[in-house]
């Protein structure tokens, strides 16, 4: 199959004629209808026919690899539009691209679309749309949806390729709940504040049992006779000599525990920091509604 004289019309107006050799945007050189090679130097200059002539010459290979590549039929337009495509990203790029992928899956309007994604460059180091290609990507798409034949309009088996059935709206929208943002930011929110609460309740008790006097080291008394044996405070005496027994408090050591205040500020520095998360999430999902309304129409 080769490219027609409307493919190679498309590709020439995007390509642009230049008889003199100059250097594109990545520094290399070029020179006619986008021709590039060793065989183009500094200084030369062509014709406008040898311009045509070096342009059927490079449409070849890329018809060449439209056959080996894709998998499924074509119409001439298809066709056209993926050599320009081609003559445009190259080989490599078309065949790992979105829009091969599913075109050789029988997904012809899902290919047209993909064809377009291919509208950026880096320019100065930053990746961004290029108005050029916006346009040829478009171009290409249009083309590649263009039918070559009468739509067909008897044939039930065939209502894929009708385009007079009634059409409806349906937007694009997630594929699933977990992509939804308005879910997301509404758990995060959720979640914030349900720990929020949480603390609070527990710092409230917390408080409430400091101030009541119901926390503290517990003690027990005890006594330690003066062998070191434990029991009621007694006093003996033995002829002259007395054994006096004393008593004492037994006691478990800890660091000295955070004062109530203190432990009151960093409760509140936690359940700020919490309430700062449900702000941010209730704001993630109001604007992830307004971008949904704008893009999704959900």
């Amino acid at each position: 199959m080769k490219v027609s004289e409307a493919g190679i019309d498309l590709i020439k107006r995007f390509e642009g004629l230049e008889l003199a050799a100059y250097q594109d945007i990545a520094g290399i050189w070029t020179i006619g209808y986008g021709h590039t090679g060793p065989d183009v130097k500094p200084g030369m200059k062509i014709s406008e026919s040898e311009a045509e002539d070096l342009l059927k010459k490079d449409l070849k290979p890329r018809e060449h690899a439209i056959e080996s590549l894709v998998k499924v039929p074509l119409n001439q337009n298809e066709f056209d539009a993926l050599v320009s495509f081609v003559y445009n990203v190259g080989e490599n790029a078309f065949k790992n691209s979105t829009a091969r992928a599913r075109l050789n899956r029988g997904d012809y309007a899902g290919a047209a679309e993909a064809l377009t994604w291919w509208n950026k460059a880096t320019i100065n180091g930053v990746l961004q749309p290029v108005t050029g290609l916006t346009r040829r990507r478009a171009a290409e798409s249009a083309l590649f949806l263009t039918p070559t034949n009468p739509p067909i309009v008897g044939d039930k088996t065939k209502v894929s390729e009708n385009s007079r059935v009634t059409p409806v709206e349906d937007s694009p929208r997630r594929g699933n709940l977990a992509e939804s943002r308005t879910v997301q930011g509404a758990t995060v929110a959720g979640g914030a504040g349900v720990a929020a609460s949480t603390l609070g309740k527990n710092n409230a008790e917390e408080l409430n049992k400091i101030a009541t006097g119901q926390t503290g080291a517990a003690t027990a008394p005890a006594t330690t006779t003066a062998t070191g044996e434990t029991g009621a405070p007694s006093e003996a005496t033995t002829g002259s000599t007395t054994t006096v027994t004393t008593t004492t408090t037994a006691s478990t050591e800890t660091a000295p525990p955070m004062s109530s205040v203190e432990k009151h500020q960093a409760d509140a520095q936690i359940q700020l920091a919490l309430l700062i998360l449900i702000v941010l999430g209730a704001l993630y999902v109001i604007f992830a509604r307004i971008d949904d309304w704008m893009h999704y129409r959900r």
